[in-house]
Parts: structure tokens; C-alpha cells; sequence
């Protein structure tokens, strides 16, 4: 299982580095060194803080931590109890949660989870004491708490189990509160190791007590400044004693306290007149409260109500004797191991301390205290978390499958998105029954599963009805216009596969339908402004202007009406976000089969060439945006220098360059090395691939595509070559030999890196680096299987509404403008807002 929980009760400034903050650190600490059998993931909307520090194998858990802001702002504030939810729903449809762990309900720097933000996860809490609402008189006084505090009560009903640290808890919440006693289970707490007899040699303990101003035997008391821990009463209690007994011993306060308290407590040991007898010692290092532990007569603990009293433990561990309360869980914990007194009686506490101090062998009862303490180990509390925690019944997603309407162009058609979506549908198949809707004028020419159908795009208003989500496969091509209505009057998932469609908006109202201006500038006002596109359209038609296919990118016909969008780099969709914030975008990568490498020399021979040949290759359509005539030029000069070369061009050849091509070739006798393969079935497109050596990707211009052909290149461990420009920039150096964007070079420059490059690869031990870690990051990110999960998971995740203006606005001058925050706070509150919404950080 996954098994994900909050940082509150470490980090939570009410929790942090006191009693519930240890307790919390040490139980998840053990519990993630002891379960390798679920997965743990820790949530921090606090502060920088790295856990898996405590942790010995990290293997089966992860930290995130998100950014809220100066103060905290996000989760202390109401009006951002949204942006929190949806990171929480984020996060558990991201890592699959199947048990949410709120670790400290009662902080009150966090806002009250709500029981939509779960769906069907189940939710556990552990509750350390309802003490505030047992002593409301004291704690809850004022409305406002009072209300606050039943908000987070009226939030634990909803709760599928609790854990609580006593008996005495348990009992409180079915008492005083009413809750159901079969879903409270007792894990106890339990005593942190660092907390032991340890030898102190007779120069330190001379130095401890000079420091302290202790200077004789002492009775140590620690506990919080809260009028609760009855240090008052048992100051008096002190008092009231023997003037032998308070002249053999001391009493040591130890704990950090308020002014106000220290001056209240210094005045009350005045007025008794034991000034020189009582030590108030205010904060302590744990290695000095642990040399307190240790050299103390008795651990004097009678707290009026603990939920679980830790100090009567530390001072079982370092082998002191105990006085304590002789009730909530202070007398559970205790046991036959300590002296029990009334903490509400100053007269009894005297007796207890006189008894303990004069009467009682101090010796069994440390024996006892050994004993007790063995009840009190984290590790016997860890394995009753996590054994009850494998017993609950998580919710399991039933197995029947959704229906989901697909339109895309299939085989025969010869465009990359085809094949493409061929792969896509039998792997998501495993996820969704699917009915696919394609084009007019063709029959479909490939495998499908069994429970993928494919029908004419006229038959999808009758089935309409019958699908739980539609999603279009939209490239910038004439195979996807029939497309456009459909999205348009049913919103569904649009897979951008060209950020810029621009080209094709010309082609079907220029070629296809002859000069439909109104329809064209229809099309770019879903982008432009009225203004912008009457300027540009009015100079097109008087001949000032040509089309300006590249400089005005256009998408809106589709994104407009698109209900999410899947993307495939993290360029496009940061231009997407940046042109419309609200835009539901998800970048997932095109994808590779993950298969068996081939070797190349047999593949080469197979295809007719020498196995020892070095083949550089280009793959898809023959166009120039793929610098054609550039690598020609280059490669010829590679051919003045080494025989045994070919260039293949695998894919059908542009008629725009078709002239220009074959005439170079053949002016230069390059017939016998340069090849171009003409439109090829896939089978023998891949064997080409698998026989090439070196392999040229290139762009420019740029519409914002991906290349299916690259992810391929990649999986097949190929040695490529490609431009430093869009998504194929987001590829490491490491992966790829990167050129600079065409536009930062002059054409005899962009030959010269082509022709250095070739030079350099020519070398088989250059290519053999590059090889590996392309093979290596295809199966670790472009597998057809981790693919398909992501658009399985995307078509199923509930659709998100972006950050309203106003609450980004008033975000921006409240806090961000108001407060002065740095470029790092900026870019770090933007990256949790972003993961809110699955925005980028930039366009926030």
C-alpha cells in the first residue's frame, strides 16, 4: 500500500521539537525502517525539512515538501483552503495513496482537511488527548476557540480509524465526546533510545552542578510552562516538607519558561522561603537533560492529566525513580513502578515526595520502572501501527472498464500520428474500452484488441451518449480537419501535437476551399485580436503581406474548446499556460517500445550495404524543415574525406525541394551514397533505424512538434543528432548531440557544425556514450507502458478549474507585493500553486 502523512504534528509550530513533534518523528521514522512491505510518502506544507535524514533505508519512502508562503499564509489562511485540497487531491491521484495519515488534528496552524479532498482513501489520525476540551474552562474560553476546536472534532467523524497513546485517551473520546470505540485502536507511545543511563564521571557532574547552582542530592521536575504540569503545586508540595528532607534535597525545575511564569514561580519560592533550595533552570540541552535524568534522586512528574506522559518514561530509561499522578494515563504508564500521589491535593503530593524520599526502596522501584518500560518501545509501537494499518480494507477500483470515444487518423493514412496512435490505443485498451471515430474515403489497415472498434466519424452523434470521455489526436495536417467540429461542440482531451496549426488553417481555406477569408480570419481571432488579424488579413489580400504561417502560431480552434490537453514537452505547455492560465495542460512524452536491441551490421547487410558502412540517417517526410539541404551539403564534404558512407533519406521527398535535391545529388555524384527510401511501411522504416549509425533529427522552422521518429532513435540506443530548439532542447546534452537553433546561425555556419559533427561521430567510440544513455533514458521514461499509464490516469483525473483572477490578485498585493518577497520565495510559492492546479511555474 501507499501510504502518505502530513508533516504537522513535526513540523507544525505547536508540535515542532516538543512532546507530539518527537513522538511523531520516532513513530514514522521506526515505521518506515521496519514495514518494506508499503510505501511511505511524507507531506510538508511548513518548511524545509529533510526526513529521510532519520530514516536508515529510504527505499520505500519519499518527501515532498510544498512552499505556502511568509508565515505560511496558504494554510493559515481560509480563503486558500482550495489551492491545499487540490495539492492533497494532486498528490494522492499522483502517487496512488491508499491511506492518508493525519498525524496532529489539533495543531491549529493547519486548516481543517475536508472529507471530499480523500474520495475513497482511507484516513487515519492519531489523537494524543482531548485535554483542551476535558479543561474547556481553562483551554477553550472564548468562543472563537471553542468553535475552532469542535470544527476539528466534527473533522475526526468522518475519520475511518484512530490512534490514540493511551488507554485514558481512548477512554476520553467515547466519555466526553462519543465516539465509536471499535474504530479507536491504542498504540501507545514509547521512549525514544537517546534516552539511557549514561556514566558521568565526577569532573563533569562537578561542572553540571556548578553551572546549575545545584549543591546537593535533587528532585528534577520537567515537564511544559503550563498551569496543567502543577509546578505550582508542587513547589508548595516541596515547601511543606521537612527541613532535613529540603536541606538533603534540591528541587530542579527543568524547562523553558515564560517570563511571566518564571517571575510567578521565583515569587511563590520567596514567599515560601526556600529560595536557595528551588532551581528554575529555563531551556536545557538534551545533553544537559539527560545528565539531569541521570543524577537525580527522583523524577517528580504530578501533572494534573497527560495523554501520555513522556517524562515518567525518559526517567524509566535513565534509571529513575518515578513520583507521578495516580491518574489519566500517568497511572496506566506507571504502573506498580512509581509513587502515586493526587495531583489536585498539595497535602498528598508532600506525602508522596516525604514517602518516596524516606520510605520507599528507590532501588525496586527502578527495577520496576526497567519492566514497565519495555511496554514503551517504539519498535512495539511501530508494528501495532502498521499491523493495523494492514488490516484496513482499502478502497480497490472496480474492474469495469470505461468507454472512451478516440478520433484520430488510422493506417493506411501516412502520417507519423497514425502510427502513433495505433500503439497508443492498444496500450490504453488495457485501461478503457475504446471506439475509434476516423475520416472519410479509407478502411483501417492495423491490429487492434479486441475491445478497440473503429467507425466513420458520421456514426459518433448517435454514441455519443455512451462514452465517459472523447479524446482527439489533433496534428497540423489535413488528416485531422474533420476533427475540428467535433471538438468544438463536444469538449473532451484534445493531444496537441503541433503547438502551431497555422499551416494547415491555410491549406483548408486556401487549397481546399479557395480563399475562404472570413473562415480564415475566424480561425486566427480565436488567438488574435480583432485589430490584429483585420492588419495582417487586409495586407495578405492587397499583397503588402504573405502568410505568416510561423510568426502568428494559432491553436485556438482547438484549445479554446478543449476540456484538458495533453502535450508533449514541457515548452509547449508552458506557451499554452502562458497564452491562457486556466488551461488544464499535462505534458506527457511521446512515447518508445522498449525492445531488443538489434545489431546493426546484420540489419545493414540484410538491407544490402556493407556491414562495416557508417549510414547516417534522416527519418519521416523529406521536408525542408528538417534541414534536407543543408545535410546534403555537409555530407558531401564528408564523402571528399571517407569511402565507405551512405545517407538515407527514409521517407518520401517533399515536391517543394524535390528539383533542388536531385540536381545537387547529382551534380555531385552522390547517386551511390545519398538514398532517399521514398514512403515506407513501418516494419522496414525500423529496419532502416536499426542499421543507421548516426541519425540527424533537425528543425527549423519550428511548429512546436514532437518527433515519434526521435522516440524511437532513443529507445533503439541510436547516436542523434538534433537542434537546441522546443521540446527537442528539453533533451539532456548527455542523451543527444544538441546544434544551435538554425536562426542564431548563418547557412555556412549551420554546414559547418552539420559537417563537424558528422566528422567527429565518424568515430565509433564518440558515438558509443551517446548511444547508452539515449537507450538508457527511453526505458526509464519513454516505455509505451509508463506512457499509457499516464494517459490512462489523465483521461480519469477529475477536471480542474484554474486560480480565479481575483484570488490570484489579491494573492499577488497581499502578500507577494506587500511583504517583499525574494525571487526564490516567488518561484517557490509559484512551483505550489502550480502543482495545485497542474499550472507551470512560469505562468504563474
Amino acid at each position: 500500500m501507499n501510504i502518505a502523512f502530513d508533516a504537522t504534528a513535526i513540523l507544525g509550530p505547536m508540535s515542532k521539537n516538543r512532546g507530539i513533534g518527537n513522538y511523531a518523528l520516532s513513530q514514522f521514522t521506526t515505521m518506515i525502517n521496519l514495514d518494506k512491505d508499503n510505501n511511505y510518502f511524507f507531506i510538508n506544507f511548513f518548511e524545509e525539512f529533510t526526513l529521510s535524514d532519520y530514516i536508515e533505508d529510504c527505499s520505500n519512502f519519499k518527501e515532498f515538501y510544498f512552499y505556502c508562503g511568509k508565515e505560511n499564509f496558504l494554510i493559515r489562511e481560509k480563503q486558500y483552503e482550495d489551492v491545499i485540497g487540490d495539492i492533497i487531491k494532486n498528490f494522492i491521484d499522483d502517487y496512488k495513496i491508499d491511506i492518508f495519515y493525519i498525524t496532529s488534528p489539533f495543531d491549529g496552524h493547519m486548516l481543517v482537511y475536508r472529507k471530499e479532498w480523500f474520495g475513497k482513501v482511507k484516513t487515519i489520525v492519531t489523537v494524543y488527548d482531548i485535554i483542551p476540551y476535558i479543561f474547556k474552562e481553562y483551554y477553550l474560553n472564548n468562543d472563537s476557540a471553542y468553535k475552532w476546536y469542535m470544527e476539528i472534532v466534527d473533522m475526526l467523524r468522518w475519520v475511518d480509524k484512530y490512534f490514540v497513546i493511551s488507554k485514558s485517551v481512548k477512554d476520553d473520546m467515547i466519555k466526553y465526546l462519543n465516539f465509536d470505540s471499535e474504530k479507536i485502536d491504542i498504540i501507545w507511545g514509547a521512549v525514544d533510545e537517546k534516552y539511557q543511563q549514561i556514566k558521568i564521571s565526577e569532573e563533569e557532574k562537578s561542572k553540571f552542578f556548578s553551572k546549575f547552582k545545584i549543591n546537593s542530592k535533587y528532585i528534577m521536575c520537567t515537564g511544559g510552562d503550563d498551569n496543567r504540569k502543577n509546578i505550582e503545586g508542587l513547589i508548595k508540595a516541596y515547601s511543606n516538607l521537612s527541613k532535613s528532607i529540603i536541606d538533603d534535597f534540591q528541587l530542579v525545575i527543568v524547562c523553558k519558561l515564560s517570563k511571566e511564569s518564571f517571575n510567578r514561580y521565583n515569587n511563590l519560592i520567596k514567599k515560601r522561603k526556600i529560595l536557595d533550595r528551588v532551581i528554575l533552570t529555563n531551556f536545557v540541552s538534551f545533553e544537559e537533560l539527560l545528565m539531569f535524568y541521570n543524577l537525580a534522586s527522583l523524577m517528580a512528574f504530578p501533572s494534573q492529566y497527560e495523554g501520555f506522559g513522556l517524562p515518567v518514561v525518559e526517567a524509566f530509561a535513565c534509571g529513575t525513580p518515578v513520583l507521578t499522578s495516580n491518574n489519566s494515563s500517568l497511572v496506566q504508564i506507571a504502573g506498580d513502578a512509581a509513587v502515586l500521589v493526587d495531583p489536585f491535593d498539595v497535602n498528598d503530593i508532600t506525602r508522596g515526595l516525604n514517602e518516596a524520599l524516606t520510605k520507599t526502596n528507590l532501588d525496586e522501584l527502578v527495577e520496576k520502572g526497567y519492566k514497565q518500560l519495555e511496554n514503551f518501545r517504539w519498535n512495539k509501537v511501530a508494528k501495532n501501527a502498521i499491523g493495523i494499518i494492514n488490516n484496513l480494507k482499502v478502497f480497490k477500483k472496480d474492474t469495469d472498464k470505461k468507454k472512451i470515444a478516440f478520433f484520430t487518423p488510422l493506417p493506411p493514412i501516412q502520417s507519423g500520428i497514425s502510427d502513433y496512435s495505433v500503439d497508443i490505443l492498444n496500450e490504453i485498451s488495457k485501461y478503457f474500452d475504446i471506439d475509434v471515430f476516423i475520416d472519410d474515403g479509407y478502411m483501417e489497415e492495423c491490429k487492434l484488441n479486441d475491445n478497440i472498434n473503429v467507425f466513420n466519424h458520421n456514426l459518433f452523434e448517435k454514441k455519443v451518449k455512451n462514452y465517459d470521455n472523447i479524446v482527439y489526436q489533433v496534428g497540423n495536417s489535413e488528416y485531422h480537419i474533420y476533427m475540428w467540429e467535433y471538438i468544438k461542440k463536444y469538449r473532451g482531451i484534445v493531444v496537441l501535437h503541433d503547438y502551431n496549426m497555422h499551416l494547415v488553417i491555410c491549406h483548408y481555406n486556401f487549397n481546399l476551399r479557395k480563399n475562404k477569408y472570413n473562415d480564415y480570419e475566424n480561425s486566427l481571432l480565436e488567438d488574435y485580436s480583432e485589430k490584429e488579424v483585420k492588419e495582417y488579413t487586409d495586407k495578405l489580400k492587397n499583397g503588402k503581406s504573405g502568410f505568416r504561417i510561423y510568426d502568428m502560431e494559432t491553436n485556438g480552434i482547438v484549445v479554446n474548446y478543449a476540456k484538458k490537453i495533453i502535450v508533449h514537452s514541457n515548452e509547449v505547455r508552458e506557451k499554452l499556460l502562458r497564452k491562457n492560465v486556466g488551461l488544464n495542460v499535462k505534458t506527457i512524452q511521446h512515447y518508445a517500445k522498449i525492445e531488443k536491441l538489434i545489431n546493426s551490421e546484420e540489419k545493414k547487410e540484410n538491407l544490402g550495404f556493407d556491414k562495416k558502412c557508417v549510414i547516417m540517417a534522416s527519418f519521416g517526410f523529406v521536408h525542408s524543415s528538417k534541414r534536407i539541404m543543408p545535410i546534403l551539403y555537409a555530407f558531401k564534404r564528408i564523402t571528399e574525406k571517407y569511402d565507405n558512407v551512405k545517407y538515407i533519406f527514409v521517407g518520401k521527398l517533399d515536391a517543394a525541394i524535390k528539383k533542388d535535391f536531385n540536381d545537387y545529388v547529382s551534380k555531385n555524384n552522390l547517386r551511390g551514397c545519398v538514398i532517399v527510401t521514398g514512403y515506407t511501411e513501418l516494419d522496414k522504416f525500423l529496419d532502416y533505424m536499426d542499421a543507421s549509425d548516426i541519425c540527424f533529427n533537425l528543425r527549423y522552422p519550428y511548429n512546436g512538434e514532437t518527433s515519434g521518429s526521435l522516440m524511437r532513435l532513443l529507445a533503439k540506443g541510436k547516436c542523434i543528432v538534433i537542434n537546441n530548439i522546443g521540446s527537442f532542447g528539453e533533451i539532456s546534452d548527455k542523451i543527444c548531440i544538441k546544434l544551435p537553433d538554425v536562426k542564431d546561425m548563418s547557412e555556412k555556419e549551420e554546414v559547418d557544425k552539420i559537417y563537424h559533427v558528422m566528422e567527429m561521430l565518424m568515430d565509433e567510440n564518440e558515438r558509443k556514450n551517446y548511444s547508452e544513455n539515449a537507450r538508457k533514458y527511453a526505458e526509464e521514461n519513454l516505455d509505451l507502458k509508463i506512457i499509457g499509464k499516464k494517459y490512462a490516469d489523465y483521461i480519469n483525473e477529475n477536471e480542474k478549474n484554474g486560480l480565479s483572477s481575483d484570488i490570484l490578485y489579491k494573492l499577488y498585493n497581499e502578500h507577494i507585493k506587500k511583504q517583499k518577497y525574494s525571487d526564490n520565495e516567488i518561484y517557490d510559492l509559484s512551483k505550489t500553486l502550480a502543482y495545485s492546479k497542474n499550472y507551470d511555474v512560469e505562468s504563474i
